[in-house]
């Protein structure tokens, strides 16, 4: 089983996540690698939403070969390398988890591993 938590005696959420999740003892869990937007092909899209779609349907395929699906998130790790994405970030997790709203951490950095990737998200999902 997988709870909630979002304290009365904090702040609310400022976005779509949630502040904690309780995942009890014998539940499955899914550590998933930071997804990158490179495509089967070798190709790297060339706008931050092309590469969010592309990063959101890998992680998708790795949720779904587990037999799980976006629903089962319990973390979304996501590093962009400017802030003018953040929107487009949001709306990205907007299409793809709709209200779900697992813990979440959004971080800006300078670069990614190879300096085309404009976005990485890793997540952890768990399923009883």
């Amino acid at each position: 089983m997988v709870r909630a938590f979002d304290p009365p005696s904090i702040p609310k959420p400022s976005g779509s996540y949630t502040h904690g999740i309780e995942v009890d003892a014998g539940t499955r869990l899914l550590f998933v690698a930071g997804q990158t937007p490179g495509r089967s092909d070798g190709s790297i899209p060339d706008t931050i939403e092309e590469q969010l779609d592309v990063v959101w349907q890998r992680i998708g395929a790795v949720l779904a070969g587990a037999g799980m699906g976006y629903s089962d998130l319990v973390k979304v790790q996501t590093f962009v390398t400017r802030t003018e994405y953040l929107p487009k970030t949001s709306a990205a997790r907007l299409k793809y988890l709709g209200s779900h709203r697992p813990t979440a951490t959004l971080v800006c950095i300078t670069q990614l591993a190879d300096p085309r990737y404009m976005v990485e998200i890793e997540v952890i999902a768990a399923r009883a």
